[in-house]
C-alpha cells in the first residue's frame, strides 16, 4: 500500500478534516446558491462537494485509527477501505462535473460511463491518481476557456481552484520520489477548496 511519509502521519489525517469541513461549507453554498438561481451547475456542485466531503471524512477517520491502534493489519485493512471510499468519492464527485460541462455545451454522452466503478480497495497509485487527474484537467480546461471568455472575478476564482486540484492529485503522484510532495499536495488541495468556497461566498451576497 501507497502512503504519505511516516513523519506526516496524522497530520494528514487533520488536513483532511480540515478540507472536509471547507467542502462541507462549499456544498452548503453551492446549495443555497442553486435555491437561489435554479442554476444546475450549483446543484451538480453541491452534490459532488457531499461526496468529496463525505470521503474526505471517512478517509481521515481510517487514517486516524491505524494512528491510535497501530499498523495491525485488521486496521491497515480499514485504512485501505478508507481511501477506496475516498477515491470512489472523489470519481463520482469530478465524474459529474464533467458531466455538468459536457451537458452544458450540448455534447453526447453517455452517464453510464460516470457509475462504472468497479466494487474494489483501492489505495493511493499511479492508476487512481491519474484517473482523477484526468477529469480534473478536463474540468480545468473548460472552467480556463470560460475566464479567458468572461474575465470576471468568479470565473478566475474558479479557474484557479481546479488547477490548485490538478496540482494537488499531480503532487499526491509523484510524492514517492520527494516525500515532500505529499504535505504539499495537502495544502494545495486545500487551496482548491479555499478558492471555490471564495466564489461561491462573492456569488451568494446580496446584491
Amino acid at each position: 500500500m501507497v502512503a504519505g511519509p511516516s513523519w506526516f502521519f496524522g497530520f494528514d489525517s487533520l488536513m483532511e478534516f480540515i478540507a472536509f469541513v471547507i467542502a462541507i461549507a462549499i456544498a452548503n453554498q453551492a446549495l443555497k446558491g442553486y435555491r437561489l438561481s435554479k442554476e444546475k451547475t450549483l446543484l451538480y456542485l453541491n452534490i459532488s462537494f457531499v461526496l468529496i466531503g463525505a470521503g474526505l471524512l471517512v478517509d481521515g477517520l481510517s487514517s486516524l485509527i491505524v494512528l491510535l491502534e497501530g499498523a495491525r493489519r485488521g486496521f491497515l485493512y480499514a485504512f485501505a477501505v478508507g481511501y477506496s471510499i475516498y477515491f470512489v468519492a472523489q470519481l463520482l464527485a469530478y465524474g459529474l462535473l464533467v458531466y455538468a460541462y459536457i451537458y452544458q455545451a450540448r455534447s453526447v454522452t453517455s452517464p453510464a460511463l460516470l457509475a462504472a466503478v468497479p466494487l474494489l480497495f483501492f489505495e493511493r497509485n499511479v492508476v487512481t491518481e491519474l484517473i482523477l487527474i484526468f477529469l480534473l484537467v478536463y474540468i480545468a480546461t473548460q472552467t480556463g476557456i470560460n475566464y479567458s471568455i468572461n474575465k470576471t472575478t468568479n470565473s478566475m476564482l474558479v479557474f484557479g481552484a481546479f488547477v490548485s486540484l490538478v496540482v494537488a492529485h499531480g503532487f499526491f503522484l509523484i510524492f514517492i520520489v520527494a516525500p515532500i510532495f505529499f504535505p504539499l499536495a495537502h495544502i494545495a488541495q486545500l487551496l482548491g477548496f479555499l478558492l471555490l468556497l471564495a466564489m461561491l461566498l462573492r456569488v451568494n451576497q446580496p446584491a
